[in-house]
């Protein structure tokens, strides 16, 4: 005679590791600070510097050094980021979608439309 009972533990034992170990070893993606985007960035029109590090965002004004806005920065993919900051001054929101058409450019469009470049490096 077959022990159905045994052979129905052995397949919830299947079923729950199925279900169990794919998503202890799932990553969460791209990390934050994926080589795409730490370091420091130079506006295109010389007014400040953005600096990246491991998911968190500021910019800096070039001639005073002070702190313009901090947020964060989540990678979407090798050549795409979203960019959330807080003005210090305004204390306004605001976001930026931003592509990278090469290693040391970054083309970005905030929330207005308002278009801005950066290029790696400070």
């Amino acid at each position: 005679m077959i022990n159905f009972g045994a052979n129905i533990n052995w397949v919830r034992c299947l079923v729950i590791a199925c279900l169990v170990i794919p998503v202890g070893c799932q990553t969460k993606g791209k990390p934050a600070g994926a080589p795409i985007a730490n370091g420091l960035w130079s506006a295109s029109d010389g007014v400040y510097k953005a600096e990246f590090n491991n998911g968190t965002f500021r910019s800096i004004a070039n001639d005073t050094g002070e702190v313009l806005s901090q947020g964060t920065y989540t990678v979407k993919s090798e050549t795409a980021l979203r960019i959330s900051w807080r003005g210090n001054v305004s204390g306004k929101f605001n976001s930026a979608d931003c592509t990278k058409p090469n290693a040391n450019t970054m083309s970005c469009v905030d929330e207005s439309g308002k278009q801005f470049s950066l290029i790696r490096g400070g």
